[in-house]
């Protein structure tokens, strides 16, 4: 989805093998539990190149059956590029229309709201590491996708919010960074409150399939060291 007119060119041409990686480069369940997801770190992980469409993606996740209330149904296509001046790398997700679902994970045995996204997303992809506060300095790989193209919103529950004001409020989202915790892997989302502007940010642990809530003090110091306060 570098472009519109790209992305649609696209769809009239038959994809390259090559840019279309198997399952051999999901991670394994013992590190991301949710298959999805798994093959999208696996993706940001190895830095492919890929331009796959819904179809194409189910043929390759042949048992794909998420254990997340995933919109998958409505993806229409996921890219990865790196431009070879820049080596700046990009990942694009499209979907056949804008977004509107219950948020996937589950707070108190409850989905804390919804997901408002517009159809055509684009991240920029920079990919680093760092010493993981929780495990004694050990090297952890980061992947900090910037959200350059397209809206993201965290809408929570209205009663969730009076009920957990310090942490939780509607949610424009700038960054999604995966990252390692004790070995476990972590996404963060992080972006600015709706009503207040300020910084928040909120933890899913993807080897438990678990909303981390409220964070360890270790979790959001990694935090707030991979995407500062401005």
């Amino acid at each position: 989805m570098f472009c519109v007119v790209a992305a649609v060119a696209a769809q009239d041409q038959p994809l390259s093998a090559s840019l279309r990686p198997g399952r051999e480069i999901s991670l394994p369940p013992t590190e991301v539990k949710d298959t999805f997801f798994a093959y999208v770190v696996g993706i940001i992980a190895a830095g492919a190149e890929v331009d796959i469409d819904n179809a194409q993606m189910r043929d390759i996740l042949t048992e794909f059956k998420s254990s997340l209330s995933l919109p998958f149904d409505l993806i229409a296509r996921v890219t990865q590029h790196t431009d070879p001046g820049t080596a700046q790398a990009a990942i694009g997700l499209d979907f056949l229309r804008d977004v509107n679902i219950p948020i996937p994970f589950s707070l108190l045995f409850y989905h804390p709201g919804s997901i408002v996204a517009s159809q055509d997303l684009l991240f920029q992809v920079t990919r680093s590491s760092m010493k993981d506060p929780a495990a004694l300095g050990v090297m952890v790989p980061v992947y900090d996708l910037s959200l350059t193209q397209g809206s993201v919103l965290v809408d929570i529950d209205d009663w969730l919010e009076v009920l957990f004001r310090a942490y939780l409020e509607d949610t424009m989202i700038k960054h999604i960074v995966f990252f390692q915790s004790k070995g476990d892997w972590i996404g963060m989302l992080e972006g600015s409150g709706k009503r207040s502007g300020r910084v928040l940010r909120a933890y899913f642990n993807f080897t438990r399939n678990v909303i981390v809530f409220p964070p360890p003090a270790s979790l959001d110091h990694a935090g707030k060291y991979l995407v500062p306060d401005p």
